[in-house]
């Protein structure tokens, strides 16, 4: 439930409130002007996979939102695991394993069952469809992931001719129904029907984050492990939301300029292992990623000297820094980044509607 994440909310003063790396934040309800600086997120409950996702990009100008007290909240993840890549998936497992982090503490939920196949029936095709028809597949009965699923349609007649699983889903216990939505601007397309059939029983499709735990400084990506459930075999690798939080100029180098102006950043830090299923990762709204921008000053001989962060950005693993400056280098400087979550300021101002 919601209330396993945070204490019961205080009255809120209108105004500024900072938020340290892995703390989270539930307002009394009503409408306010939120505005969430770098590092904090609108999130909201999923019943369904019992994980909060995110509602809100970070960083984007103040807007108007209603929080009804429960299943809103504002929360600065930077420094935690907030998502995890089931790798292989086992096999044997008769009920869930207990899956335990390395560090962080953060609570991973390992969903064993069922999902459902890559293959579609296509029951029927329907006609007259003007755009490719939305696909709905019902929810798992308890805790899981949903699947999600595309079409297209053919050329004259306006009838589904692929129905594609994008994500395979996790928790099923018997094949979900499945619901053709026409597209709200498609007033003339009817009649078709998609079947789909379960598959990989007794594995770990999905594990879910339940709760974020603290920030993690060792810029390490925490080990996550099984035990338990009758089954063997199941691999996982933890997603983090991390910011750099320092630099450190290891090679100075040469050539960047006398007193120029030389930014820096991270590349890469993105999950790029492969899920075991569609959908492994289950990372709609559970991750987001941006370049740290870094402010870096030079010495009388074109060597960086004292790096500034600007926006520490946010990964999902650990970045490696790129330089970026003009004239002409004879050394390449080389930075050190150091990973963990950083604090930010929201504004909360109560709106008078």
């Amino acid at each position: 439930m919601p209330g396993l994440f945070q204490q019961d909310a205080p009255k809120l003063p209108s105004g500024a409130l900072t938020l340290s790396a892995g703390q989270c934040f539930v307002p009394p309800a009503g409408w306010y002007w939120f505005g969430g600086g770098l590092y904090a997120n609108l999130q909201r409950y999923d019943s369904i996979g019992q994980v909060w996702r995110f509602c809100g990009d970070d960083g984007r100008p103040v807007r108007l939102v209603y929080f009804d007290g429960l299943t809103t909240r504002v929360a600065n993840t930077t420094g935690c695991v907030v998502g995890a890549v089931v790798t292989t998936a086992g096999s044997g497992y008769t009920s869930a394993p207990t899956v335990t982090i390395s560090a962080g503490s953060a609570s991973l939920t390992a969903i064993v069952g069922s999902n459902i196949s890559t293959a579609t029936t296509i029951l029927a095709g329907g006609s007259g469809y003007l755009y490719p028809p939305i696909l709905w597949i019902e929810q798992p009965p308890s805790q899981g992931g949903q699947a999600g699923g595309v079409t297209t349609i053919s050329g004259s007649g306006g009838s589904i001719s692929t129905a594609t699983i994008t994500d395979q889903g996790a928790g099923y216990v018997y094949p979900p129904n499945v619901v053709v939505l026409n597209d709200p601007r498609d007033t003339a397309g009817s009649g078709a029907q998609v079947a789909v059939a379960l598959a990989n029983a007794q594995t770990v499709p999905q594990l879910l984050v339940t709760n974020h735990g603290n920030p993690i400084t060792s810029g390490t990506v925490p080990t996550i492990s099984f035990s338990g459930g009758g089954g063997s075999g199941a691999v996982a690798t933890a997603v983090m939301d991390w910011s750099v939080v320092s630099t450190t100029v290891t090679t100075a180098g040469a050539g960047y300029g006398n007193s120029a102006a030389v930014t820096a950043s991270g590349a890469g830090g993105y999950v790029t292992t492969t899920p075991a299923y569609l959908g492994g990762f289950n990372s709609t709204g559970l991750s987001r990623w941006r370049q740290a921008v870094i402010d870096v000053t030079t010495g009388a001989a074109g060597g960086l000297t004292t790096p500034g962060i600007i926006d520490g950005g946010r990964y999902q693993g650990i970045p490696s820094p790129v330089i970026m400056g003009a004239g002409l280098i004879s050394t390449a400087a080389v930075l050190s980044l150091t990973m963990g979550g950083a604090n930010t300021t929201v504004f909360l101002l109560p709106a008078q509607l």
